[in-house]
């Protein structure tokens, strides 16, 4: 419930900021400095007695999550401000498959069969949206989505290396970074009052909460699980921008993005029941 939660949240984001009027650097500076505190705020909530031991833990694994997470800020901003919510939703769905090379690259550790067969299905996916990108002239924020993607893989990787490692409060630097990387393009004067009320939903409200409650999920469950439950982002964001100002997926969208998700839910699935049996 906790997990779920957040990712239904977080798939709201894209309706405000279809709905903004101002720049992508004005939104990405407003969402990190608004984001940054409450991330920190929803972090003192969660640990209370035990904030400052969880701090000082970080240590380089804080400050490498913080690092790659502001690229997944900054990226991700670029991404749906320059492709469909769809495009960058899509490409972001395979953060679970980037963090398992990266395991294995970086960590040594083994990936499972399955794992590599996904991964291989899914990058003909892929090739199959970046293709119908290429044709609509939006392949440079399919690209960026891309790298936010690697991103969040990264950021996963970091965890598993410090299995006690609260991530929250590194995202809320990250946020914060991403905000001061803004500031100087940004134009934050310029964005009239409706703009600044719904940059103060995504920043101070969505943000936040969907990112406090997504990086809690995985002390109750697998974290194969909580990747099954983040498909649902793909989904129900394409879903609420689609009936909220009409952004339909166009049709190389649709096609790779069905056997996007049928690959990754079914090894999602595969990997629950692996732990079953094992259990």
């Amino acid at each position: 419930m906790i997990t779920s939660a957040g990712v239904v949240i977080l798939s709201v984001q894209g309706v405000p900021i279809r709905l903004l009027e101002t720049d992508a650097w004005t939104l990405l500076f407003a969402r990190g400095v608004l984001s940054a505190p409450g991330l920190f705020v929803f972090f003192l909530v969660m640990e209370r007695t035990g904030w400052r031991d969880q701090l000082r833990a970080m240590g380089l694994a804080g400050v490498m999550a913080a690092v790659l997470f502001a690229l997944d800020n900054v990226t991700f901003i670029y991404a749906i401000t320059h492709t469909s919510v769809a495009n960058t939703l899509l490409m972001i769905s395979l953060s679970p498959l980037f963090a398992a090379v990266l395991t294995r690259i970086v960590l040594r550790q083994a990936v499972p069969r399955r794992t590599w067969l996904a991964i291989g299905g899914a990058s003909v996916a892929t090739l199959v949206i970046l293709l119908g990108s290429l044709a609509t002239g939006d392949l440079p924020g399919t690209l960026a989505a891309l790298v936010a993607a690697i991103a969040i893989g990264g950021t996963l990787v970091v965890l598993r290396s410090r299995p006690t490692l609260n991530l929250v409060p590194a995202v809320a630097i990250g946020a914060g970074l991403a905000g001061l990387i803004a500031l100087p393009a940004a134009s934050p004067a310029s964005a009239g009052l409706r703009d600044w009320v719904l940059l103060v939903l995504i920043g101070l409200l969505i943000v936040p909460v969907a990112f406090g409650l997504i990086a809690t999920g995985p002390r109750y469950i697998p974290a194969a699980e909580v990747a099954l439950l983040l498909l649902l982002q793909t989904v129900l964001g394409a879903f609420w921008v689609w009936i909220a100002v009409g952004e339909a997926p166009h049709g190389a969208t649709l096609v790779g993005g069905l056997v996007l998700i049928a690959v990754l839910a079914m090894h999602s699935v595969a990997t629950l029941r692996n732990l079953d049996t094992a259990g």
